[in-house]
């Protein structure tokens, strides 16, 4: 069994539908406990009209209270795409770089204000996590 392993968090369109980083573009099931060691972006296309290009990985803990959202970024920032074809590493936080089976990571963005003007197109993430 290797190591490492990755995850990849994928959208066709994302926006701002919600607000900044409310909506959950995909969300991807830990299948092994470990620590985040990297994570990267990258995005073919980048709408040209919007004002902040941001995206941002959470980490929701396994079985939540109902109805609660626990979830917190693993990242020290979020990750900014300037240009179209663009691939960014971002920095993984010190404070919960651990992740359990069952937990979930989750793809967010932002692009500079609520509405439906899709600010990524074919938008992934890619995050590598060590195994325990």
């Amino acid at each position: 069994m290797p190591d490492r392993y990755v995850l990849k968090l994928q959208t066709a369109v994302a926006s701002n539908t919600g607000g900044p980083y409310t909506t959950t573009w995909d969300r991807a099931v830990v299948p092994s406990t470990g620590t985040i060691r990297s994570a990267w972006v990258a995005a073919p296309s980048v709408t040209s009209n919007v004002r902040v290009s941001t995206v941002d990985i959470y980490l929701q803990p396994d079985a939540p209270a109902a109805g609660s959202n626990t979830a917190a970024t693993v990242l020290v920032a979020p990750i900014t795409i300037v240009n179209d074809n663009d691939a960014v590493a971002g920095t993984i936080r010190a404070s919960n770089p651990r992740v359990t089976a069952g937990d979930q990571l989750q793809l967010r963005t932002d692009s500079g204000g609520v509405g439906l003007t899709p600010a990524f197109l074919n938008l992934t993430a890619t995050v590598e996590i060590e195994r325990d």
